[in-house]
């Protein structure tokens, strides 16, 4: 049951609540936040240009939880001609390819991200359970993608991203995947839309979603072991609204089924929900 207000205010100090609002921006896929925003960007655009996006959504308090919490959306992109630097909260990645070089598009390079930590969540069970301490991860990854299939700024694309956990925090290997299309409906107004699928590894599943038996005693859920296989499957669609030259509003939603392994873990199906809504709302601004 959802504590009262009062009693969630009392147990975690207002530094703490600022924190985990704070670490709740990693559960937000960064397709629910930047299909659009992306293919909306000029094309062949030389010199220093990029992004802003700041805003809000609804996550879940954590991965697998039926609570929610209302979290900050900060994104952003900084290229120089096809180059770019772009990050989506706590992921960062970095485009190398130069465009032009291949029939067709092609983006990659190294990816990272701080995966934040399990603690202070709402379910008193699962907050019984040992802390998960943050920790990085790094990577790559590969988008290709083709233009003017229906219209002429339309876009459908393929990506793939690899992140493996780093050092003695690290949590395991992800590896997210699947493609998108973006059009224009009308002259102000870019659509898209994204399908996405996660394989884990059996560290990450065992550290998200495993109980051993220390976190059996002190929760009550059963001891549960997490093996590798595909985490999850995802469907999001966003709307952006070009304003002006310089400034948008973008809406997205979306929702992620967790599978397998992870969705059988007493932390989601005695605790939590394997179905997983996203919402977020922001402002663009693009230079």
């Amino acid at each position: 049951m959802r504590k009262s207000l009062v009693k969630v205010a009392a147990k975690r100090p207002a530094a703490r609540n600022v924190r985990q609002a704070i670490s709740l921006a990693v559960a937000i896929p960064a397709c629910f936040i930047l299909t659009g925003i992306n293919s909306a960007s000029a094309d062949g655009v030389q010199g220093f240009n990029g992004y802003l996006n700041l805003g809000a959504a609804y996550v879940p308090d954590y991965e697998g939880s039926s609570d929610y919490k209302p979290a900050p959306v900060v994104a952003g992109r900084l290229a120089y001609g096809d180059y770019y630097l772009e990050a989506r909260g706590p992921d960062l990645r970095a485009n190398v390819m130069p465009a032009d070089l291949l029939p067709f598009g092609l983006e990659f390079g190294p990816a990272a991200a701080y995966r934040f930590g399990r603690n202070d969540v709402e379910n008193d069970r699962v907050d019984n359970m040992r802390n998960i301490d943050g920790s990085v991860a790094v990577g790559g990854f590969v988008k290709l993608y083709t233009k003017a299939l229906l219209q002429d700024q339309d876009q459908l694309s393929f990506q793939v991203e690899t992140l493996s956990g780093v050092g003695k925090k690290g949590t395991g290997t992800t590896v997210s995947f699947g493609p998108s299309y973006s059009f224009w409906p009308w002259e102000s107004i870019r659509f898209g839309v994204r399908a996405t699928a996660t394989y884990a590894s059996e560290k990450y599943n065992e550290t998200y979603f495993g109980v051993d038996a220390a976190d059996a005693s002190r929760s009550g859920f059963k001891s549960y072991s997490a093996g590798a296989g595909i985490k999850d499957i995802g469907l999001s669609a966003d709307v952006t609204y070009v304003w002006t030259e310089h400034w948008s509003i973008t809406g997205s939603a979306g929702v992620t089924e967790l599978l397998g392994d992870a969705a059988d873990s007493p932390i989601v199906k005695k605790a939590g929900n394997a179905t997983q809504g996203i919402f977020a709302a922001g402002v663009v601004y693009r230079f």
